[in-house]
């Protein structure tokens, strides 16, 4: 009952996200929903990290800006079609992720977070010096638009939200059945109770491993389609400070919710442009957030959402992990 309730949630989102642009909204705006769209599914990939395997990680920047530029030279040098370019971010972030997986996966705590962090930094300085490929300092520039199949291009902020949609929709489906899964209910074991899980003959690094290369696949596809909202991609989209700014809408929304990443994203979005507008020091009125966010509602308010929807059975599943007498995980 409770899987059919999220069902009908999901679809009424799914739902009222279709018939946003029918009601009049202006195209920069549904390039913005589109931008928080994108970037939530980021923040969603590194929760798996973070919230579910509680891998606490500041290089998630790297497959994220890994799939944008590798989708964006896919797109000028190859071909602009989506079902190429976009597979092309993917592909390119899941081996960066698979990389950076296989050397961190044996650490925790604060050397993982160091290494992912250094690991990052040699992703971004290896995108900023090399000038003839990525444009370096300058960034990249003169990305053709996204062509669908047929050849019609996406030159619009309604077409390039409804991609962005489908791309949401899609990636929470894939992070919900990781996490649903037997080996998303080991990920949470080996958070819990890693020196159990050991025992019981589970290995943590190879779990970590898979974790990695999923989240680093979802970070992937949502940087593909990055580059295609202002046909740019500069060098900061894989420095730390950008895995700092998904770790920053991550608490803002909600560890441990996928949907947090979404709530997340639009407030730290929301406050970016509009607030931008009035004050240059636009970044202490998100510290403020964050602080307030911190203080009175620790658990973000993706969490607190999901607390009000629990008993209508309209919340996420809540993911636990438990073992039978054999020491399945299930």
């Amino acid at each position: 009952m409770a899987g059919n309730r999220s069902t009908l949630v999901l679809s009424v989102v799914v739902a009222a996200l279709a018939v946003l642009p029918l009601t009049g909204v202006p195209d920069h705006h549904l390039r913005l929903v589109a931008e928080i769209l994108i970037l939530g599914v980021a923040v969603m990939s590194l929760d798996l990290l973070i919230g579910y395997g509680g891998l606490v990680s500041l290089g998630h920047a790297a497959m994220f800006g890994v799939g944008a530029y590798a989708a964006a030279l896919f797109a000028t040098h190859v071909s602009p079609d989506l079902l190429l370019a976009i597979p092309a971010g993917i592909v390119a972030a899941t081996l960066v992720g698979a990389v950076m997986g296989a050397l961190v996966m044996r650490s925790a705590n604060l050397f993982l977070l160091i290494l992912t962090l250094l690991l990052s930094q040699m992703v971004w300085e290896v995108i900023f010096r090399w000038r003839d490929v990525t444009g370096g300092a300058d960034g990249f520039r003169g990305i053709p638009q996204l062509t669908l199949p047929g050849g019609m291009a996406i030159d619009s902020g309604v077409d390039l939200y409804y991609v962005a949609g489908v791309l949401a929709v899609g990636a929470y489906l894939v992070a919900a059945s990781f996490v649903n899964a037997p080996i998303g209910k080991a990920l949470v074991g080996t958070r819990e109770q890693p020196i159990r899980m050991t025992a019981l003959g589970y290995s943590i690094p190879r779990i970590r491993l898979s974790v990695f290369m999923v989240s680093s696949a979802i970070a992937g596809a949502a940087g593909a389609l990055y580059p295609f909202v202002n046909l740019y991609v500069g060098p900061q989209v894989a420095h730390w400070t950008m895995s700092a700014t998904l770790v920053i809408m991550l608490v803002l929304g909600g560890v441990c919710t996928l949907f947090g990443g979404f709530i997340g994203a639009a407030i730290y979005l929301v406050f970016q442009t509009h607030v931008s507008s009035y004050t240059d020091r636009w970044q202490l009125v998100v510290g403020l957030a964050f602080v307030a966010t911190v203080l009175f509602v620790p658990r973000g308010l993706g969490r607190e959402l999901h607390q009000l929807l629990r008993p209508l059975g309209l919340g996420e599943p809540r993911v636990t992990a438990e073992t039978d007498k054999k020491g399945t995980v299930r």
